[in-house]
């Protein structure tokens, strides 16, 4: 698998606003279903160029959801990385540079 296909897209929520204070940075992402927690660090490493703390992975799973129909929907499966940084480190400070 490619670096470049591993992380999909941002991951913004509640949660994720809430999990970076000013103490710890972390970071959430959609990632590819099949990657682990070693691609998804080298694929930080490189798009970013900030070396993480640590990854966490978390699979969302599929739920029903309603329809205006007699067959209910599925949600789609989502594996989500929060990316930790270590203190005093940002995304943000390091590409403006």
């Amino acid at each position: 698998m490619e670096l470049n296909s591993v992380i999909i897209k941002p991951y913004k929520t509640e949660k994720s606003y809430i999990l970076s204070n000013e103490e710890k940075k972390i970071y959430a992402f959609v990632v590819h279903k099949k990657s682990t927690k070693l691609l998804i660090a080298k694929a930080f490493e490189e798009i970013y160029g900030v070396k993480p703390n640590s990854v966490n992975v978390l699979l969302k799973k599929p739920t029903r959801v309603r329809t205006s129909t007699k067959k209910p929907g599925w949600s789609k499966l989502m594996k989500i990385a929060y990316v930790s940084l270590e203190k005093g480190v940002d995304i943000l400070s390091n590409e403006e540079e």
